[in-house]
């Protein structure tokens, strides 16, 4: 069985967040942490992430903040100051997407593992950006 899942329904607690990164420019790279979603106001859904990054000579605190909202009968992920990142259908095969940034494409998946698992891929090309990016998700 194949149903989409409700992010509302799905994804709030808290998951550690283990996450590879590859760039072409800095090299291999790591970050983890900790993924909270919250249920808001609007009934979304906060996505606070925050841990330790090693990227090229960095390594330190990293952080970012997503919303996950229903709009038009869809669910959207939007950047914390509102600009759309991607829609978002998660089930166990591969819910595909992308966005534009600037000149580079990100191409990427959400694959859900099973009650207690997710994971999310980027590929990231372009004139600015090589990347690899692949996130595991588990909840805590």
């Amino acid at each position: 069985m194949d149903e989409p899942l409700e992010p509302d329904a799905f994804l709030p607690g808290r998951w550690g967040v283990e996450r590879t990164l590859r760039d072409a420019r800095l090299g291999a790279g790591t970050f983890a942490g900790t993924a909270t979603f919250e249920r808001d106001e609007d009934g979304g859904l906060d996505w606070l992430e925050t841990g330790r990054l090693r990227l090229g000579g960095y390594e330190g605190p990293a952080r970012r903040r997503l919303r996950v909202a229903r709009e038009e009968g869809a669910w959207m992920v939007r950047f914390d100051d509102g600009r759309p990142f991607h829609p978002l259908e998660l089930r166990a095969t591969a819910c595909e997407v992308t966005h534009p940034c600037g000149a580079d494409t990100y191409a990427g998946q959400y694959v859900v593992l099973g009650p207690d698992a997710f994971d999310v891929t980027w590929r990231v090309r372009g004139p600015a950006k090589d990347q690899r990016i692949a996130s595991r998700y588990r909840r805590r």
